[in-house]
């Protein structure tokens, strides 16, 4: 096992998404939250950039990097070496060569202390110039990761490498012989390892379901039915260590098998052969049926095995909190009714304090610039949130508070108007303040206001009367012959008309807005091109 230090070395910038578990860039996948003092796993896959001088890693302080594995089409493992570099910075290599297409596998374990912070990541080809490595510019893959406040409560299933996998008796798993949706949340680090299987490793014998996490840490089900082997598998990693939301449904009568993660439908099958079994199995967690240790290290909270195929929206609507229903099987682990499905009568001791933890929701972080200034918006409902700290940087690094907005309402919209914003580049942050902890961001947005309006290629010229009622002609100039989109938003940043949204020869428009059928207020007409220039003016709606 390879341990190596590693202090803070450059900031990389990257604008992450406030909620969910997110992709950052294409073919790199950090997740967008972790659990302080807990093991996660970092992905990126390269493919006809040259390796030859490695990798050049930068992590966070005081973060171990505890393995570093690149894997080749799927099966073959390069375990790579690691050497401290001047800075922080780490260099990853291989004493063989390098060559097509390879998934690298990051293996951190993060600082138990990181709880008010996010902290920045950045992984490159290494390029070696003098005596020096550094990362070559071109290919930097970038992540921001935000420590989730708050405390697991609850328990969880926790299996551990080597320990005996569980079975869940198969008087109970009738089910899976018909329509039938298995959910769970599930949290890993490992790869290479069954989650659960009512296979029993024979290569004759017809099985409904097996989970397994495979070498690039991906979710893969499995089923052998009918005499023929069925797969379907997630687009990106689930063995992240964070906590992670999979569903299988199959509807017999459509002959559909679809795959979800976090929600989402991840992979679909039409398999008009159907589930023919000839008896049940029990469903083995952390291994096959006959597996004698489990090589799956992680935990299982929330499983349900459901008699019938549910639907996306029921799926995605029920998973902070699964509701009981007639003749399905439910296992959330708190009390010991839970352990009495299993044929081990020391089931209950694999029960282990945590769970998911349903970070409350910060939805829609924006920013519109206008003529006076810059106006932020955001979404929360959750009542915990006792205040929001709104800071300004111009640099994206040394942030100044400009407002603590308590919560005095009982709203979801919610809204700060920066007067002095300066006539540059400017990075807003929000912090949120939830009750018991210390503030943390939730999300950072970059606006360029002193080239936000390009005069030789658009612009708004006005619109009269202003103040209005209801009605209000927008008058703009076009410079460049471009398509371009008139729009109208209102102070939570949603669109609540387009105007126009067509080619513009050169010259100069105008176009008229009614808002009989809206409540009086500020609204924003925002004029935008393709190449991402913008202009925006505010208005005044009064009845």
């Amino acid at each position: 096992m390879l341990r190596c230090m590693c202090a803070l070395l450059s900031l990389v910038w990257m604008l992450p998404q406030v909620e969910g578990f997110c992709v950052q860039e294409r073919d790199t996948w950090f997740p967008a939250t972790y659990e302080p003092g807990t093991t996660i796993n970092l992905f990126t896959q390269w493919n006809g950039i040259p390796l030859s001088e490695g990798f050049v890693v930068s992590l966070p302080a005081e973060w171990e990097l505890v393995t570093a594995t690149a894997v080749r089409q799927a099966y073959r493992y390069v375990e790579l070496d690691a050497v401290q570099l001047s800075g922080g910075r780490i260099r990853l290599f291989s004493t063989e060569p390098m060559r097509g297409t390879y998934d690298l596998v990051l293996q951190l374990f993060t600082d138990r202390s990181s709880v008010s912070q996010n902290y920045r990541i950045s992984v490159a080809s290494a390029v070696k110039i003098g005596t020096r490595y550094v990362q070559n510019e071109g290919t930097v893959r970038r992540g921001e990761l935000r420590p989730l406040l708050g405390s697991e409560s609850g328990s969880t299933l926790a299996l551990e490498k080597n320990v005996h996998p569980l079975h869940i008796q198969p008087q109970w798993l009738e089910m899976l012989h018909d329509s039938h949706t298995l959910e769970l949340w599930l949290r890993t680090a490992t790869l290479n390892a069954v989650v659960l299987s009512a296979w029993d490793g024979s290569e004759m014998n017809l099985y409904p379901i097996e989970l397994v996490i495979d070498s690039r840490g991906r979710i893969r089900y499995y089923r052998n039915t009918a005499g023929h082997h069925v797969t379907l598998a997630t687009e990106s990693p689930v063995a992240d260590g964070t906590w992670h939301h999979v569903a299988l449904v199959h509807d017999a009568e459509t002959h559909w098998t679809k795959l979800f993660l976090d929600g989402q439908i991840a992979d679909s099958l039409f398999d008009p052969t159907g589930t023919h079994l000839g008896g049940t199995q029990p469903l083995a967690l952390g291994g096959h049926v006959r597996s004698e240790k489990s090589q799956f290290v992680g935990e299982i909270d929330d499983l349900s095995v459901w008699p019938l195929a549910r639907t996306a929206t029921h799926i995605r609507s029920t998973m902070q909190q699964t509701p009981a229903a007639e003749g399905a099987l439910m296992l959330d682990f708190e009390s010991a009714r839970s352990f009495r499905y299993f044929a081990e009568r020391d089931a209950i001791t694999y029960r282990a304090p945590g769970g998911p933890i349903f970070d409350p929701p910060i939805r829609g972080f924006s920013g519109i610039v206008f003529d006076q200034g810059v106006m932020l918006t955001w979404e929360n409902e959750d009542p915990s949130s006792e205040a929001f700290l709104v800071e300004r940087s111009e640099d994206g690094i040394m942030f100044e508070e400009l407002a603590r907005i308590n919560r005095s309402f009982e709203g979801t919209h919610w809204s700060y108007t920066d007067l002095r914003a300066p006539d540059r580049v400017v990075f807003y942050r929000l912090a949120q303040e939830v009750r018991g902890h210390t503030p943390r961001v939730v999300g950072t947005i970059k606006l360029g206001l002193g080239a936000e309006v390009t005069p030789s290629a658009i612009e708004i010229l006005g619109n009269y009367p202003n103040p209005f009622n209801p009605r209000t002609s927008i008058t703009y100039e076009v410079r460049e012959s471009q398509h371009l989109r008139l729009s109208i938003i209102n102070l939570s940043g949603h669109v609540v008309t387009v105007l126009a949204d067509r080619h513009h020869e050169i010259g100069e428009f105008e176009a008229v807005w009614d808002g009989i059928e809206l409540p009086s207020g500020t609204y924003f007409v925002r004029l935008q091109g393709p190449d991402g220039a913008v202009h925006t003016r505010q208005i005044l709606l009064t009845k």
